[in-house]
């Protein structure tokens, strides 16, 4: 069986060729990853008033992350150092035509893990770009790293029994290990001089090199490899942030001003502690009782997992305005006009004006009370993810309704910061139901921001969506309606989604046929079951 070290190692048996053939692969899909996400960012600048300087100062950190992301697969996969890394840039040939296929996929995840644990042991940061690309190549097998970064001791104990028990079977293996037993401090000329810690002198002691040598390392990859494990202490202290160490209460705390009820859930509670290089927060859309915070989002495994609990009491009363709206006979009016039409456009535009009126005077406190407060909101939650309250690691968003809103205005905010400031922060997101305008300046701009995928979730079905949105802002292109016309995001059609008030029922459903990951099935099946049995929002909507 591997020892943890070995997982974080290239494979000994790996030829030289195969190593090569890795690299070109990288260097390639790394080529392309970085060219879209400067196109995105050009797209941006020729939709929206964003400053030159702006779009000139994303490209910069972009250029940056992946020449650096570049050198480290360049170390790993190259044994001779004689040789420079190449550089990326604009005209970077990104054809693979004539590549060959890569290593098998264990050998490869070796590699993979062997990179990333040199990249957020140097930067000492985990950067959602650098997690979103090399998925797209391999499996990643985040869990030991995060071992050997809370307990390098024990990885290195692990390693010295196998050294230990190979070295009494094999006699000249024995020899090899003599010969590379170096203390640290000799280390590729001294790359360990300035760390700190507590961690340091027992890793000397230990020999660490021996152990390294042993599994077929050497260079500057040896003296990088052995200084992350020297580190860890220092790595682990900013990446997994204040969820890792005080009490959330403060830190939101401080940064709440306009939001009087904010506070961030764990999912699960686990004396475990915080053991995933990513983090999710889920934000719900309203409240049919506080359970309603946390529970859409038990379908979650994996990532450490939070909800978002804002405004409860608005959101309470939200909720049940919308049951009074959809039994009103103002609804009852609107879907008369559905049955006579297909096109929302032609419905919204006929609608008699007293029964807009009649809508309004149900809706209108409680909906736009929350709408407004859902965007106050989402300044506050970009404002605690621009500070990195999760820490220096990728952070996934996932929300409905409202919910969905709060994400959106928080990834509008760090949209407006320096790029510096937010280019490594955002993987994936998630949005369903979104009641905010399919404008193309606005989701070009969150576009740039997140690293991986943004999904936009919409049902054609949502009348009540519809007809709030044509009440309250005058508007029928609404985002949670129909597909956002922007390079970059992806629109998946919820049509199990009947009506708005279904969103709640249905959100594991969804992100479950459009592949997010972490989803644990079972809890999918039984939150399914559930919205069919209790079944009120789906049969006053659709009936």
């Amino acid at each position: 069986m591997a020892t943890d070290l070995e997982k974080i190692t290239p494979p000994k048996d790996l030829s030289e060729k195969d190593k090569a053939i890795v690299f070109q692969h990288f260097f390639c899909r790394l080529a392309s990853y970085r060219n879209t996400a400067v196109l995105y960012a050009a797209i941006e600048h020729s939709l929206s008033d964003s400053n030159e300087w702006q779009r000139e100062a994303f490209e910069e950190e972009i250029n940056i992350w992946a020449q650096s992301l570049l050198e480290k697969a360049w170390i790993v996969c190259h044994a001779t150092e004689t040789e420079n890394c190449p550089k990326l840039d604009p005209l970077a040939d990104t054809a693979m035509i004539n590549i060959e296929i890569l290593p098998p996929a264990d050998e490869l995840e070796k590699i993979l893990n062997t990179i990333l644990f040199l990249d957020i042991t140097t930067s000492k940061q985990y950067s959602a770009r650098t997690r979103t690309f090399l998925s797209t190549l391999g499996t990643l097998d985040e869990t030991t790293i995060v071992s050997i970064l809370k307990h390098p001791e024990h990885a290195i104990e692990e390693a010295q029994k196998q050294t230990e028990a190979t070295r009494t079977d094999h006699a000249e293996r024995g020899k090899t290990l003599r010969v590379m037993g170096m203390g640290l401090g000799a280390i590729a000329g001294g790359v360990l001089v300035g760390v700190t810690g507590g961690l340091a002198a027992p890793l000397v002691g230990a020999g660490v090199a021996t152990f390294l040598g042993f599994f077929g390392i050497g260079g500057s990859l040896l003296g990088i490899l052995a200084g992350g494990l020297a580190g860890s202490s220092v790595v682990c202290g900013t990446l997994f942030g204040v969820y890792g160490a005080n009490s959330t209460a403060n830190m939101v705390e401080r940064h709440t001003k306009e939001v009087s009820d904010l506070a961030v859930l764990p999912i699960r509670n686990t004396k475990k502690g915080y053991d995933s290089l990513g983090t999710r927060l889920c934000v719900s859309g309203w409240l049919s009782s506080k359970e309603d915070i946390i529970a859409p989002w038990t379908i979650f495994n994996g990532d450490d997992t939070f909800a978002l609990q804002w405004e409860t009491k608005a959101l309470e009363e939200l909720s049940t305005a919308l049951m009074v709206l959809i039994k009103s006979q103002a609804m009852q009016y609107v879907k008369g006009e559905i049955i006579k039409r297909t096109i929302f456009a032609a419905l919204m535009n006929s609608l008699a004006p007293l029964a807009l009126l009649n809508v309004g005077q149900i809706i209108d406190n409680p909906w736009m009370n929350a709408k407004a407060l859902a965007i106050k909101t989402g300044a506050v939650l970009g404002e605690l993810l621009e500070n990195r309250v999760f820490g220096n690691r990728p952070v996934t968003l996932v929300g409905y309704s409202l919910g969905s809103l709060v994400i959106f205005e928080a990834i509008k905010y760090l949209a407006s910061l320096e790029p510096s400031k937010t280019i490594h922060l955002i993987q994936d997101v998630y949005l369903f139901g979104t009641p905010t305008p399919a404008d193309p300046s606005d989701w070009t701009s969150a576009r740039r921001v997140v690293s991986g995928r943004l999904v936009n979730g919409y049902s054609s079905n949502d009348y009540v969506l519809a007809v709030l949105s044509r009440a309250s802002d005058a508007s029928w292109k609404v985002a949670g309606m129909q597909e956002v016309d922007v390079k970059g995001v992806e629109n998946v059609r919820c049509e199990a989604v009947e009506g708005h008030t279904m969103w709640r029922g249905m959100i594991g459903k969804c992100l479950e046929n459009c592949g997010a990951p972490g989803i644990i099935k079972e809890e999918v099946q039984l939150q399914v079951q559930t919205q069919c049995t209790q079944g009120l929002p789906r049969e006053v909507e659709k009936h």
